[in-house]
């Protein structure tokens, strides 16, 4: 009788041991799973940083003088209404609110500057995700693309140190005018090789990178689609937006399971 207590006891010692190992690994408090981060962050579900065209997507309406209109006016796009002798756009700012996003995109910044304000803008809101876009200013104020990879990984490995899911985001295509580079008509060609820079690092490192560059580029292979711009050629318009939150949102959503 002693001997089976002895023999049950020491199977029961052996289950807990196995038990202990496991959870030490796989425990609640050390699973890195999608729901466990979550639980984790207090936050929104994802914060956007980066430059004006991040900035304008969650505005509520831009008015221009009519006279910088340069697409034709006759009849005036969807997005676009007449009010007096401007044009008024509307974007989309429940695309944020509703899906519990943080819009912190400001106007001319390079991504030194976003990277400057990232632990205030981003880190401290304790997001689930960050959704990072921005090179654009850089490539016109003649920053090495190395600089701004640099700049980009920054922010990217400080989300990830923080258990953060990342996403890093393609520049968008634009004009070759907008450029302060020694050889502005490739400016095109040089956002092209910074996209497959960021793609390229993404990938090493595990990190998620959402293509906006195809979708929206033109027959040329290098600008925007006249469709889907401003007058500047630069920014944007309502529908490219449409676009692109068909691209990022099916991104989020899957980070999220």
């Amino acid at each position: 009788m002693k001997s089976k207590i002895f023999l049950l006891v020491a199977m029961l010692g052996a289950v807990l041991a196995t038990a202990s190992c496991t959870g030490k690994d796989n425990g609640p408090e050390n699973d890195i799973s999608p729901q466990n981060q979550g639980a984790a962050h207090k936050g929104p579900t994802a914060v956007f940083i980066g430059d004006s065209i991040t900035w304008q997507w969650a505005r509520a309406s831009r008015t221009d003088d009519k006279s910088k209109i340069v697409i034709p006016l006759e009849p005036l796009p969807g997005f676009m209404k007449m009010e007096g002798n401007s044009v008024t756009t509307s974007f989309h700012p429940g695309f944020f609110t509703l899906n519990n996003y943080s819009n912190k995109g400001i106007s001319a910044e390079n991504t030194t500057q976003m990277l400057a304000r990232y632990k205030t803008d981003v880190l401290d809101q304790d997001p689930f995700i960050v959704v990072i876009m921005g090179g654009t200013n850089d490539l016109a104020q003649g920053t090495g693309k190395p600089k701004i990879l640099e700049n980009l990984s920054a922010m990217a490995e400080q989300a990830a140190a923080a258990k953060m899911k990342v996403v890093l985001c393609s520049v968008t295509p634009c004009n070759d005018s907008y450029s302060r580079l020694s050889s502005p008509n490739t400016k095109g060609a040089h956002i092209i090789t910074l996209n497959k820079m960021i793609k390229e690092y993404a990938d090493g490192k595990g990190f998620t990178y959402c293509d906006y560059w195809s979708a929206l580029l033109a027959d040329d292979g290098l600008a925007l689609k006249p469709e889907y711009r401003l007058y500047d050629n630069l920014h944007p318009n309502p529908d490219a937006y449409t676009v692109m939150e068909g691209i990022i949102k099916p991104i989020i959503d899957s980070l999220l399971r």
